[in-house]
């Protein structure tokens, strides 16, 4: 066992220091809360939302008992500030040991290496998806379609271009900031206990660090987490975009080798024969698009099950517990 040695304002400068990662996971917490909070994006992503919705109570139950249990380490901390004080000035000093308990008012080094709070406001960076415009050449077009071959695209280009990927960014751009801050916070926990290192030892400041580097354990993995949903949601969106792009460069394309049949329908025989004729080579024309749903659908139920994944990863019951000094 190393020999016993501890500076009380360092030590009690420590026990801020943790207590302060304690009120930023508390705030993280409720960022999250604040800025995701649904995952109603639309039909175009809808069929990952009851799994995106899971991880957004799991993940700020984890950051808010995080708060508490990083708070009641530095409430233990302060605690075995004063026990160290309590014993040096009743007992310390007839065992020869009370050199080792000193205090010299200063608390050195515990400070934080980076801001957390308050966490700056999530940013878009994507592009809205591609509008087809529904205008009286495609709704005939659609019209004849659905007489034809008893389909209406309308009902296809309605459902799977219609979301809101905007949102989706916006919540990418949270997680993402929540993962940065946590790795902030691992930094500050970090560098607080390389600091305390140096003026705290003996079996109790082994066991503490000990503790602490299980928080910092547990902290980068949350941040990884996170990182990796912010990643699939942009995944997502990219997706999302591709999808719509190719939907809507379908349409124009049918648009426009149908335009001239409906023109020239008009004439006897030939021309309504055209136009059925046409109008056929265009819904083959569209089921590439459908091609292209059925290859988004794919994509999207694979991020749906890395994301069943990441709500088993974060659990309460993962994180350390809060030390506690015996009375």
């Amino acid at each position: 066992m190393s020999q016993l040695a501890v500076e009380l304002s360092d030590l009690r400068g420590w026990s801020r220091q943790v207590g302060r990662a304690g009120t930023d996971c508390t705030g993280l917490s409720s960022y999250l809360s604040t800025h995701v909070p649904d995952g109603d994006f639309g039909a175009i992503l809808e069929l990952v939302t009851y799994e995106y919705e899971g991880l957004v109570p799991a993940f700020t139950a984890v950051l808010g008992e995080e708060g508490v249990r990083l708070g009641a380490t530095a409430t233990s901390l302060g605690e075995t500030a004063d026990d160290f004080q309590e014993t040096d000035a009743r007992v310390a000093q007839d065992f020869g040991v009370g050199r080792a308990i000193t205090d010299d008012l200063r608390a050195d080094g515990f400070y934080d290496v980076a801001g957390v709070l308050p966490v700056g406001a999530p940013s878009c960076d994507t592009a809205a998806l591609p509008e087809v415009s529904f205008g009286f050449v495609l709704d005939k077009i659609c019209d004849l379609t659905e007489w034809i071959v008893g389909i209406d695209p309308r009902e296809y280009v309605t459902r799977w271009i219609a979301g809101d990927i905007e949102k989706a960014a916006l919540q990418a751009s949270a997680w993402q900031h929540v993962s940065d801050c946590l790795d902030r916070v691992t930094d500050n926990l970090s560098h607080g206990q390389a600091a305390i290192s140096r003026t705290w030892r003996g079996g109790a400041a082994t066991r503490s660090a000990d503790h602490v580097e299980r928080w910092i354990t547990e902290l980068s993995s949350q941040s990884s987490a996170m990182r990796r949903v912010s990643g699939h949601l942009r995944d997502m969106i990219r997706s999302s975009v591709d999808l719509a792009q190719n939907v809507v460069d379908v349409i124009r394309m049918i648009i426009s080798i149908c335009s001239a049949a409906i023109s020239s329908s008009y004439i006897p025989v030939w021309g309504q024969w055209k136009a059925v004729k046409t109008i056929k080579e265009g819904w083959e024309l569209f089921k590439t698009a459908r091609k292209a749903i059925m290859a988004f659908w794919q994509i999207i139920t694979t991020i749906k099950n890395l994301i069943i994944s990441l709500v088993h990863m974060v659990t309460i019951e993962s994180l350390p517990d809060a030390p506690r000094v015996p009375a």
